[in-house]
């Protein structure tokens, strides 16, 4: 049996015993037929967990891609913002990663992650200063769309192009283009319209109320 080698960045991984605490974490935001599936991103990989609803398999799978932010950040834009040329090599190595996992997504799913890198652009994304006060204002979970990840992407296109002009307040991080850009390209290859936003430690936040 293949096991990956451990990267730290995706550890811990969840166990069926997780399950319902996360589907209870979730609330009214997910039925009991659906599936979750759960993005985490890596030094050296992507992990992709998915349990399936009540008429499948709840017991999670985990599924690995070859992509992460050592491969996109460091090698790829070189530790810097990436240039027209840099960003469409990433897309590339992104797209040949995320489409043949996209067979794998169940039809009714909800979208979720706890990424801390993902977080970071959700944050930037949705004008988000404090997690704690959007999770308990709103009642639920925040929930970022792929229409505002195409928005932040095509002001990093933009700017890919004319890299001595950035873009507003864009986030001038390799690591923050490199999660942006994987989120871009799975939200559209894997056919999802939004990402359901976790805290970073579910069992240190309590459900939000209403």
């Amino acid at each position: 049996m293949f096991l990956p080698p451990i990267d730290d960045a995706l550890e811990p991984q969840q166990s069926l015993s997780d399950m319902q605490p996360l589907r209870d974490l979730l609330g009214d935001a997910i039925q009991a037929h659906q599936a979750i599936a759960m993005l985490d991103i890596g030094d050296q990989r992507c992990r992709l967990m998915i349990s399936e609803g009540d008429n499948g398999h709840p017991q999670p799978a985990f599924h690995y891609l070859q992509l992460g932010m050592d491969l996109l950040a460091r090698r790829t834009f070189k530790r810097q913002m990436p240039n027209e040329a840099q960003l469409e090599q990433g897309i590339m190595l992104v797209e040949d990663a995320v489409m043949p996992v996209a067979r794998l997504i169940p039809s009714s799913n909800v979208f979720v992650t706890r990424d801390p890198c993902l977080l970071e652009v959700a944050q930037h994304a949705l004008g988000i200063r404090d997690w704690q006060a959007a999770w308990n204002a709103s009642g639920r979970f925040p929930v970022l769309s792929r229409e505002a990840i195409e928005a932040q992407f095509d002001l990093l296109a933009r700017q890919a192009v004319h890299p001595h002009a950035p873009m507003g307040d864009l986030p001038q991080s390799p690591r923050w283009a490199a999660a942006l850009l994987i989120l871009r390209e799975v939200l559209h290859h894997w056919q999802l319209g939004a990402v359901r936003l976790l805290p970073t430690v579910p069992e240190a936040l309590q459900p939000p109320k209403g």
